[in-house]
């Protein structure tokens, strides 16, 4: 009798817990019950890939899913180069932009850090279910008075924290003519003109009743950049302007328990795309200082600093700066620093562009491409087999 009353009260514990994870995480069991085949996808890497040396090995063998780029800025023969011309979508990197282009209007004069901005107008950016709580989150960590934020302070939430509503916001805060000229004038026709997220997210939402997501997606993949560019911008602006659609817009949204991950990460696709050699570049001249002066490459990659707050970074690099993004198949990061071993300084790019959904949940739930991006700077062994993953020769059957 006493082990039958045990082993039901074992049971109703083990019931009351398991409901009880189920129901918190309720919206992430439905999407990945919902939509299976797509959840699955790429789990045949998962096992040989919990190391940084199998993860090159992954690289070598999807040069469709990876483009790497690591200058050496002291010896440019050890520099390494995979499908580095590759246009891969860049997510939050092309943030860089929106802080080059703030220093140019500093510079000019014409922008003061200090102006005093409406929280309202920014979390007006915000498309429901849609980064919400990254959102919130990033707006915690800013001194909000009055309802009013300091200008300048929106550079951290969209640099660290990733806040897509604070990103669209100072897009159109510095004006997509000027954003998009800056773009021109350096990315010598290598970037695609920056498209707001929120307007991607509009324009899929509001697609037409006789399409499904992936049909939409791909309409709009059709369209010349400055076209998809332009198409999202007026979404983006009329949200915003028009309360008729914006409510339509909010109406029309599905939570993401109701959305599948293939058309999230047919989504994803859409943001802005670059070659990552010529990003590359553009980051090595910003840390060198040759972006209009050294001041405002130490202003923008004091906003990058926080990477070199990882006390294993710091034992292996005298410096370190980096901006990643996460979002369902997509890992993106660029990061500068130098060797605490070689004095030898570095930019980097590192993109894994459109995987499988199974090994992107491996490889975001350990952040194995920061690991890998950042080692890149100090870890000899782990350069050298990157070098011959980007030349082929790593492994016999590739």
């Amino acid at each position: 009798m006493k082990a039958f009353k045990f082993l039901l009260i074992f049971f109703v514990v083990t019931v009351a817990i398991l409901g009880m994870v189920i129901g918190l995480n309720w919206t992430a069991f439905k999407v990945v019950f919902s939509d299976p085949e797509t959840f699955s996808e790429g789990s045949e890497w998962i096992e040989t890939t919990y190391s940084l040396a199998g993860l090159v090995e992954y690289i070598e063998a999807n040069p469709q899913h990876v483009s790497m780029v690591s200058l050496n800025l002291n010896n440019p023969d050890d520099s390494l180069l995979y499908n580095e011309h590759e246009p891969r979508v860049m997510g939050a990197l092309a943030n860089i932009f929106l802080l080059m282009e703030f220093e140019r209007q500093y510079e000019a004069g014409t922008l003061n850090p200090d102006t005093k901005i409406n929280r309202d107008e920014i979390d007006a950016f915000v498309v429901p279910s849609w980064y919400e709580n990254a959102h919130r989150n990033a707006m915690r960590r800013l001194d909000i008075n009055n309802n009013q934020v300091r200008l300048g302070d929106l550079l951290r939430i969209v640099t660290q924290h990733n806040s897509q509503a604070a990103s669209d916001w100072l897009f159109f805060y510095l004006g997509p003519e000027n954003v998009n000229a800056l773009i021109d004038s350096v990315g010598q026709g290598r970037i695609e003109p920056w498209m707001p997220g929120s307007g991607i997210q509009i324009a899929t939402t509001m697609r037409s009743d006789d399409l499904s997501i992936r049909e939409a997606v791909d309409r709009l993949r059709e369209l010349p950049a400055d076209e998809r560019a332009a198409y999202f911008n007026e979404a983006a602006l009329r949200y915003i302007n028009n309360e008729p659609f914006r409510e339509e817009v909010r109406s029309r949204a599905r939570p993401i328990r109701e959305r599948l991950l293939a058309d999230e990460r047919a989504i994803h696709g859409l943001f802005s795309r670059a070659e990552p050699l010529r990003l590359t570049e553009i980051m090595a001249m910003i840390y060198q200082g040759e972006f209009l002066n050294e001041e405002v490459g130490e202003r923008i990659f004091n906003l990058f600093a926080w990477a070199y707050e990882d006390p294993v970074v710091q034992q292996h690099a005298s410096d370190y700066f980096a901006l990643f993004d996460s979002r369902l198949s997509y890992l993106t990061g660029m990061d500068a620093g130098t060797s605490a071993y070689t004095g030898d300084s570095f930019a980097q790019t590192l993109f894994f562009d459109d995987l499988p959904v199974a090994f992107y949940m491996h490889m975001s739930s350990n952040y194995m491409n920061q690991d890998l991006q950042r080692r890149l700077i100090y870890d000899p062994e782990l350069r050298r087999i990157s070098r011959l993953a980007s030349e082929n020769q790593l492994t016999p059957n590739n």
